[in-house]
């Protein structure tokens, strides 16, 4: 990852990016030199990234975008 300020944008706009940039960026913060609170959060993110990313593949063509 270029910089720690990428790979928050990355993280906060995890549909523009691919799988692997999504994992650069979540390594790429929780070895920067952020304080631990904000590497938990990110952590988290991208926790709940990856579980979204799964179900939304695995409903593709079952439900629409919004769950209607």
């Amino acid at each position: 990852m270029e910089d720690l300020h990428h790979a928050i944008d990355v993280m906060h706009h995890p549909h523009q990016y691919t799988l692997q940039e999504l994992e650069q960026a979540d390594a790429a913060i929780q070895e920067g030199p952020m304080k631990e609170f904000f590497k938990l959060y990110y952590r988290g993110l991208f926790q709940r990234i990856m579980r979204n990313r799964d179900n939304q593949d695995s409903q593709v063509g079952e439900i629409g975008y919004f769950g209607g």
